[in-house]
């Protein structure tokens, strides 16, 4: 073996070895077994995954060894290049902070993983992505932000669908109602991402809301005895629970807003001390700044508490939400919680519930709650937990409907709720079906420095012709040729062409997706003699159908800017433009027209894509950013 291989292999061990010893120290068997799971279904075509893991189940456990696996997927020299190390993005869809740094304490083991949030989503890609585009996104608590508002997810998957065709996207959450409901329909999960299903089966040590319901640990709260404030039986059952408990322990309640003070009242009505209760949350109604705490100040409480044997109570308005661990102890000493809320079920769910399940032995807490949302809840895991590997998502729509049926719930999650009655509706489905192969393509310098160029030395179509000068116009408007970022071409008399403006950080994110592999793909494969579907090439998008574009253009020029401000290179530079020129046999010039010319239609393909409208009856509203077309 030569000697610059050997120290290769060498150096591919030490890294190996060290993402493996990552996973070994900071991950469980489940978690391992959830990310293998989920990676061979990458392997074997899915772009889009959705993990389906239990509240406080180890989901940080999941992604960290998810990250890991890709990396250990790399050959020997690309896991020995530095440039390729960042290959991970995990985006976190909360912006508690505190959480990001729980995250960035969880996963910062993995080199190769980034960690951000959504609000931050363009940013990192700038300043952390600068030698390679991630090959992995990771969606942390992919519920949370689902509905129709939630404009931040249109930009990671517009990236998806645009920028980077060739990652892979995993969504992570115990509740990710919006994301499965939207794999089983015409989706912009559907489209071209072929989403797969895994459940994260936990070990037998997880206590969750089944073991807790099978345990008779969850107590129903009718609509009548809902209300924490009011005087009920179950309230005094509640109360009478924690002051008969021995030892230490603690209670959470969680009350509408502006009920705090009054549920605080309460509490001393029954003798609890005022230095037992804790008020969580910050300008509530009736309550000083001073009379209120955080949550890490009630854990602080707590633990003080502990040493004297003490009980304390903790008041919330908002609810502790998802993300939020209290650890091992407090869970295993929790003697009760009241759920006043009567939300979807991933709101109900991931509150106080959700917050005390995990790997632990209480089984003798109560938890006060909306029993049919459990219920729901519990029949949605079942049915996951069994079509794991079936990939049943339509019948993943009718569980949804028979839940509709039986339940008591008001929705699944912020993205879809249920109505009182049956409504109809037309399915909407984003149709590209009518299909076209390419005719042809050309490849010109634009010659913007010429007054009047002769084109018709490259070619005699009318179209193409047409198409050079209205793109040529665009570049030397108002004395131009100038440097300008969002350019387009705009008016019917030319939406019939399909333009690309390749700027200096879309021109080549070293993956397949980008302008630079596409272009020369569909040449190469043109210049094979192989069918080229116009649909790919053209890839249309924002209302856009391949049937209304007769050109597909792709413009790689020096005048092309980005609109990313904080990115390390806007623009091309004439060695990228170049490089361009000489791979496709075409003398230099600062700017490059390639043209894709739509050919005859395809009656074989299109019936293979058509999908006729139909007429859905049902509760289910489907508002989620996850069906957005």
């Amino acid at each position: 073996m030569k000697p610059g291989v050997m120290m290769l292999n060498n150096q591919a061990e030490r890294h190996r070895a060290r993402i493996e010893s990552v996973v070994k120290e900071h991950t469980y068997e489940h978690q391992r077994d959830a990310a293998s799971r989920t990676f061979s279904k990458f392997e074997d075509g899915a772009k889009a995954v959705v993990i389906a893991a239990e509240m406080q189940s180890g989901k940080s456990g999941v992604a960290l060894a998810l990250a890991c696996l890709q990396r250990l997927a790399l050959s020997d020299a690309d896991i020995c290049d530095r440039k390729q190390l960042k290959d991970t993005l995990y985006l976190v869809t909360m912006a508690d902070l505190a959480l990001l740094d729980q995250a960035q304490q969880d996963l910062g083991v993995c080199p190769n993983i980034v960690i951000s949030n959504f609000n931050h989503f363009r940013f990192t890609l700038s300043q952390q992505f600068k030698q390679q585009a991630p090959k992995l996104i990771i969606i942390d608590e992919c519920h949370y932000g689902s509905g129709s508002e939630a404009i931040r997810y249109s930009l990671v998957f517009d990236y998806l669908e645009q920028e980077n065709q060739t990652c892979k996207i995993a969504f992570i959450s115990a509740t990710p109602f919006s994301a499965l409901y939207a794999a089983g329909a015409d989706s912009i999960l559907r489209h071209q991402f072929n989403t797969r299903l895994v459940f994260h089966k936990t070990s037998h040590e997880y206590r969750g809301i089944r073991e807790m319901h099978k345990n008779l640990q969850i107590v129903k709260l009718d609509n009548e005895q809902r209300d924490f404030c009011e005087d009920s039986l179950l309230r005094r059952r509640f109360i009478r629970q924690l002051q008969e408990h021995q030892g230490a322990g603690w209670s959470l309640i969680r009350v509408p807003s502006g009920s705090a003070q009054r549920a605080k009242n309460i509490l001393l009505a029954h003798g609890i001390s005022e230095d037992q209760i804790y008020v969580i949350g910050q300008k509530l109604t009736g309550l000083d700044d001073h009379e209120l705490c955080s949550i890490n100040e009630f854990k602080i409480a707590y633990d003080n508490a502990r040493l004297f044997d003490d009980k304390v109570v903790a008041i919330t308005v908002a609810g502790f939400r998802a993300g939020i661990n209290f650890g091992q102890t407090m869970k295993e000493e929790l003697i009760n919680s009241w759920d006043s809320t009567i939300a979807n079920i991933a709101a109900v769910v991931q509150a106080n519930i959700g917050r005390a399940c995990g790997y632990h032995s209480n089984t003798y807490a109560k938890h006060y709650t909306n029993l049919d949302a459990i219920k729901a809840y519990s029949d949605l895991l079942d049915y996951l937990e069994q079509s794991d590997d079936t990939n049943d998502f339509a019948g993943l729509h009718q569980l949804f409907e028979d839940i509709c049926s039986r339940y008591q719930i008001n929705g699944f999650d912020r993205g879809i709720s249920v109505a009182p009655q049956l409504e109809a509706s037309v399915s909407k489905k984003r149709d590209d079906s009518q299909t076209y192969l390419t005719a042809s393509f050309l490849c010109v310098p634009a010659k913007l420095h010429e007054s009047q160029p002769d084109f018709l030395q490259y070619t005699q179509d009318a179209d193409l012709l047409a198409a050079i000068d209205l793109i040529r116009q665009e570049y030397l408007n108002d004395n131009g040729p100038f440097i300008k970022k969002n350019r387009a071409l705009r008016g019917d008399h030319q939406n019939w062409i399909k333009a690309q403006w390749v700027n200096g950080v879309s021109y080549d994110n070293h993956t397949q997706s980008g302008p630079k592999a596409r272009t020369l793909s569909f040449i190469e494969a043109l210049n094979n003699g192989e069918p080229v579907e116009f649909n790919l090439v053209v890839n249309p998008g924002g209302g856009e159908t391949t049937e209304d574009k007769r050109v597909m253009a792709t413009i790689f020029s020096v005048y092309n800017l980005s609109a990313q401000m904080d990115s390390y290179k806007r623009g091309m530079t004439d060695d990228d433009v170049f490089e361009m020129c000489d791979a496709l046999q075409v003398e230099r010039d600062d700017t490059l027209i390639v043209l894709f010319k739509r050919g005859e239609y395809s009656e074989s393909l299109t019936q293979e894509k058509e999908q006729s409208q139909e007429i859905i009856y049902s509760r289910i509203r489907d508002k989620s950013v996850f069906n957005n077309q």
